[in-house]
């Protein structure tokens, strides 16, 4: 370098005007003479071959002493993309789960009064041909039963069809064999929802003509039906047809859940309340002492009606029957007395006197002796029987109202 150190600085001195000139010949080369564009023809190939050579040993570097180990860089960098693309797949499906789990755990906080079980599906036969099945990955063990009604947030599924030990299928809403009672949530009226065979679209029937409906309507439960509490929706009215005759309006019905896509259940375990479903008010308890209803303790009387309000006085006796009291009356007023002779064992019996002609007084029988230590029973009051003109006796407690003549005897 130091033998050829002047020769390279003449060599720099010459070129560098000669790159300058030719960067302002090429902005100019109209106004160039004819000296200038032979000039520049000539040391065009030697600018070009420069050019080249440059370029080249530039590309060599960064193309290849420059990226030694690219290859295993990219190599890492490739499997930290892949796990980075499968970790945010991982979290969009659990922001997804995430997401419809809230929406089920609200649907079961607004309803407090049942009872829900989760469950998740885990198998799907949707067969237009036969039974519309998704399985469930909950069963008897679970407390899973069936007809138990099955739901999302966004509405109805189906009923639960078949339960094993830890599995149960789901007959949904969409198919032949399905059919919920239902009704328009705008105008409340009635019909049903059954199936066609067809995952997306249902069919209404026994709808009548006359009803309001349009489409459009929401159809919710009515809960008539025994299965499905009501309020949950089922599916939206379209393609309705009403004809100038005829008892029933047709429609379709889209339903409200998509039946491709469940992955998340909840089953109703908890039975239906037949009151709150029944339309017809309980029966009202009827207040003890109201006039008509029986007075709580007290056994009734046979062959005699009380009086509405009438409370028996304190250590009043019980009256007889009217028919072991009545006599038979003779004619003209005239009646045959009767004599009382104690009975045997203290029983008191009444014995009958001879009967004159023309009066008949039936007389009640005595009763029976009781058995050795018991207290013997009370005995009907003796029926007597007044003579001809006397006046009849008093019942207990109360006053004659008759004056009794002098020497007659009851």
């Amino acid at each position: 370098m130091k033998r050829y150190r002047e020769l390279l600085l003449i060599a720099v001195l010459l070129l560098l005007p000669l790159v300058v000139y030719f960067a302002h010949a090429r902005r100019q080369a109209e106004q160039l003479s004819r000296f200038d564009r032979t000039l520049l023809w000539l040391t065009s190939p030697v600018e070009k071959g420069i050019h080249w050579a440059v370029s080249g040993v530039q590309r060599g570097w960064y193309g290849y002493v420059a990226l030694r180990h690219a290859h295993q860089k990219a190599d890492a960098l490739q499997r930290r993309l892949d796990l980075y693309e499968l970790e945010r797949q991982q979290l969009l499906q659990e922001r997804s789960e995430n997401g419809r789990l809230h929406a089920l755990l609200g649907m079961a906080e607004t309803s407090p009064e049942r009872r829900y079980q989760g469950a998740r599906v885990v198998g799907v036969r949707l067969d237009p041909k036969g039974l519309q099945l998704v399985t469930i990955d909950r069963g008897a063990d679970d407390g899973i039963a069936r007809m138990m009604p099955v739901v999302v947030a966004k509405g109805v599924v189906g009923r639960v069809h078949a339960v094993t030990a830890s599995s149960a299928d789901v007959l949904v809403l969409s198919d032949r064999n399905s059919s919920i009672a239902s009704r328009v949530e705008r105008s409340r009226a009635r019909a049903n929802v059954r199936g066609t065979g067809e995952p997306w679209s249902c069919r209404l029937d026994y709808a009548l003509r006359a009803e309001d409906m349009v489409e459009g309507d929401l159809l919710v439960t009515s809960g008539t039906d025994g299965v499905y509490p009501r309020g949950l929706p089922v599916g939206r009215v379209t393609h309705l047809k009403r004809t100038g005759y005829g008892l029933y309006q047709y429609a379709e019905v889209v339903p409200a859940v998509e039946l491709t896509k469940l992955e998340e259940v909840l089953v109703i375990t908890s039975p239906i309340d037949r009151a709150e479903e029944s339309a017809e008010p309980p029966p009202q308890p009827v207040a003890a002492g109201a006039p008509g209803s029986p007075i709580p303790g007290a056994p009734p009387t046979p062959g005699a009606t009380p009086a509405p309000g009438a409370t028996p006085a304190p250590g009043a006796a019980a009256q007889p029957p009217a028919s072991a009291t009545a006599a038979a009356a003779g004619p003209a007023g005239a009646a045959s007395p009767t004599a009382t002779a104690p009975g045997p064992a203290g029983a008191a019996g009444p014995t009958p006197a001879p009967a004159s002609p023309g009066a008949v007084a039936p007389a009640p029988r005595a009763s029976p002796t009781p058995a050795a230590g018991l207290a013997p029973a009370r005995a009907p009051a003796p029926v007597r029987v007044p003579a001809a003109g006397a006046a009849s006796p008093a019942p207990p407690g109360v006053a004659a109202q008759t004056p009794r003549p002098a020497g007659a005897r009851p």
